[in-house]
């Protein structure tokens, strides 16, 4: 019993030091808290998140703006360029798109993204959202909620 115990505590203090040594992830807040403290300053923000960059693409920009003046510590940039990445990245075309490229631009398992290739071969080019929806096993909530990255101009 007392092995059990030793054992036990052992494990949550070792838990416990992971935990405190684990970088957390920047919340979406956050992020979007420090690009408009950073760069309201100079400029809108409609200049920036109208486009849609990659994350090296964003990483140029925002060097070039902090050599322009703007004020933000390394890991705020750090935070901010992730924002930048996840909700303003490139947009796909998914009658084009490899299954490496859709699986990486909308965040979702190889498998499904190589199922909505598949589906395409077999039965033509997507004209709509509406159209990919008709791939059977895909996690829709999750494609649903980067809809806005997807095109659908005609394949090959």
């Amino acid at each position: 019993m007392l092995r059990i115990l030793y054992c036990s505590a052992l494990l949550c203090f070792f838990v416990s030091i992971a935990m405190a040594q684990a970088p957390s992830a920047p919340s979406e807040d956050e992020g979007k808290a420090l690009l408009e403290r950073t760069c309201t300053r100079c400029h809108k923000l409609s200049a920036a998140v109208g486009q849609r960059n990659s994350k090296g693409r964003w990483s140029a920009i925002v060097d070039d703006m902090i050599a322009r003046g703007a004020e933000a510590t390394d890991p705020e940039i750090e935070k901010i360029l992730d924002y930048l990445a996840k909700n303003f990245g490139p947009k796909v075309n998914v009658n084009k798109a490899t299954a490496d490229q859709l699986a990486g631009t909308l965040e979702v398992p190889k498998a499904a993204a190589s199922a909505i290739v598949e589906y395409r071969e077999k039965n033509g080019s997507f004209k709509s959202f509406e159209d990919l929806r008709k791939v059977p096993e895909i996690d829709w909530n999750s494609i649903e909620s980067r809809k806005d990255r997807l095109e659908f101009s005609a394949g090959k």
